[in-house]
């Protein structure tokens, strides 16, 4: 074979041939990254909508809120105006979304939620609107507002978790895309590697900036859903503040007034009212809770506990409920020489049993509802398993749902959620806390004959509590209080129950109110809550911290916040608290409080105390 002899002719040649391969490479892979790109624009667009849909509906809900309380007050006033800046943007998003070229360009999934029959966002969003138009319409009486305004919020909170989910989709679906485009621009890169010095030259050069122009709307995309994660963070702990607050004057009155003389109706009636409050701010509690399992940050408090007594309690609760329906709802605790005193969370197992009695009751129109507790043979290394089943002669279940009803926001079938209500997070909450207990939950059903849930979890062995009944005792601290809370019905509930603990009590209405009376009363002891305007609980202790002129600057004083969590309790020790108590207040709460600090006081009771 001859030796080829290279010429600038023949490099010329080369070089063509290398650049035409490269360039009809990179024109192809340009091509497909360019429709890539138009993708992920659509998504983005897409969940920019469904965000401004989502951020909207949640200023309207507080609003809603507001206008519900006190439509004609200045606070209704301004929510008016939150309303219709919201429900505008809320219009425009939607009107985009309704689009039926818009809608061919949403995910699979998207598309399903958003043309489904039954619960159609879109229009049940049409309703919002149009709620919101009579909510803010000053031609409309105040009643009429209200109603609207309670309609439009219910209806609110029902669709947010539902866009929530359609704009996860739309995230998802964007990263795929992103993810796509992001590869078609490295296989550019490869071929253009391959190429001789000019091809690189001309071709590789603009296909990186490509990548890096890909990489950085990424990047924005990320630092976008990251936001979104953050406010929406936000707007739940702000709305759980702002709902326990109303419910914390409810508990705390009803504690207090079962401290005045009742006869036995008045009496059960109250405890009642006490039980149904602590019902209803667990279910407040139920969206939170499950985000904290998700995120791994569940605190699951082990104390001694009767679990009969917990049946009974749950049982109890929903009896109205049932009774109405001509529903028997019935407790059988099977024989048992330990009894059912045992050690483990009665809190999160309360939430398990008031979820599943719940469910059963919603969903039971006629026969009977039974609960039963007995013990289960042990696993290896368990002291004790417990066995609580929940059986009911409900509408049943069909069997392809069976698997998919422990899921967030899943009903056993869509039309459940027109008929009998509900958000579908019960069950996951159920399936997620058994697990935390460190047991497991499961269900049998027949569809048209009834369901039975059953809960199996491990518990230790307690010794039994004797409870004797003592006389009523009156307590008298005789100490100075000052509660320091920006709501007046929590200042209510406070002033009275250490009134009748013998504690003379005044109030203040912010932070800075708080640090002048701490410096100019002396106070014995100081309730600040942690949220207040002007100046909050935690800078307000600060600032009395650092007064070292004053008695207050050493005395006691106590957290009050619906938030319990650990970083909230370290926040409010680093900030110079000496205790923390968790709203909704009671009387047993603080006057545990002030036993720990003048335990002198039960000491003078001799053995007849009661803590």
């Amino acid at each position: 074979m001859s030796k080829l002899r290279i010429t600038r002719g023949y490099l010329r040649w080369r070089s063509g041939i290398a650049l035409s391969i490269v360039l009809a490479a990179a024109i192809a892979a340009m091509w497909v990254a360019l429709i890539g790109r138009d993708t992920v624009a659509t998504r983005n667009q897409n969940t920019a909508s469904v965000d401004t849909l989502l951020l909207s509906l949640s200023e309207m809900s507080l609003a809603f809120q507001e206008l519900r309380m006190a439509p004609a007050s200045q606070r209704g006033v301004n929510s008016r105006a939150h309303v219709r800046r919201a429900s505008h943007a809320a219009e425009e998003a939607a009107r985009h979304i309704s689009q039926e070229s818009t809608l061919k360009t949403f995910s699979p999934e998207g598309q399903s939620i958003l043309r489904r029959d039954a619960m159609n966002p879109m229009l049940e969003l049409e309703d919002v609107l149009f709620l919101a138009g009579v909510a803010v319409d000053p031609r409309q009486s105040m009643s009429d507002v209200a109603r609207a305004a309670g309609m439009a919020g219910d209806l609110s909170m029902r669709l947010l978790p539902i866009f929530n989910r359609i704009k996860q989709a739309e995230m998802a679906a964007a990263q795929n895309a992103a993810d796509t485009q992001a590869s078609y621009g490295i296989f550019a890169l490869v071929i253009t590697l391959l190429g001789a010095g000019l091809a690189a030259r001309f071709v590789h050069l603009p296909m990186e900036r490509f990548v890096i122009r890909a990489q950085t709307e990424i990047e924005h995309n990320q630092r976008r859903a990251e936001a979104a994660s953050e406010a929406k963070s936000m707007f739940l702990a702000t709305m759980s503040h702002e709902i326990r607050t109303p419910l914390n004057g409810v508990l705390g009155l009803a504690d207090v007034l079962r401290d005045t003389h009742l006869d036995k109706e008045q009496s059960r009636m109250v405890t009642m009212i006490q039980s149904s409050g602590q019902a209803l701010l667990q279910l407040i509690n139920d969206v939170l809770d499950l985000a904290k399992i998700e995120a791994g940050k569940v605190e699951l408090k082990y104390e001694d506990c009767d679990v009969h007594a917990l049946c009974q309690e749950t049982a109890e609760l929903f009896s109205g409920q049932a009774a109405k329906k001509g529903v028997t709802l019935t407790v059988h605790a099977a024989p048992n020489a330990e009894g059912w005193y045992v050690n483990s969370a009665p809190q999160a197992l309360r939430q398990v049993l008031a979820n599943l009695v719940g469910n059963a009751v919603k969903f039971t129109e006629q026969g009977a509802i039974e609960l039963h507790l007995e013990d289960s043979a042990p696993a290896q290394g368990e002291e004790r398993r417990l066995r609580i089943a929940v059986k009911d002669d409900g509408i049943g279940i069909e069997p392809s749902a069976l698997e998919r009803i422990f899921d967030q926001f899943e009903q056993a079938d869509s039309s459940t959620t027109t008929q009998f209500g509900g958000t579908g997070l019960g069950l996951s909450i159920v399936r997620r806390m058994s697990e935390a207990l460190g047991g497991q939950i499961h269900v049998e059903s027949l569809l048209g004959e009834g369901s039975e849930f059953v809960l199996e979890l491990p518990v230790r062995k307690a010794k039994p509590v004797v409870t004797e009944t003592a006389p009523k005792e009156t307590w008298h601290f005789a100490k100075r209080v000052l509660v320091a809370d920006d709501n007046r019905v929590n200042q209510v509930v406070a002033r009275k129950i250490l009134e009748n603990l013998g504690c003379e009590v005044i109030s203040a209405a912010d932070g800075l109110e708080a640090v002048d009376r701490a410096a100019s009363w002396a106070p014995d002891l100081i309730l600040m809550d942690v949220r207040m305007p002007m100046m909050d609980g935690l800078q307000a202790t600060r600032a009395i911290r650092a007064d070292t002129r004053h008695k207050a600057a050493t005395v006691p004083i106590i957290g009050l916040s619906a938030n319990a969590r650990s970083e909230h309790r370290e926040e409010a020790s680093e900030a110079g608290m000496s205790g923390y108590v968790q709203k909704p207040v009671n009387r047993h709460a603080l006057k545990a409080e002030l036993l720990r600090h003048w335990p002198e006081v039960a000491q003078s009771k001799g053995n007849d105390a009661c803590a």
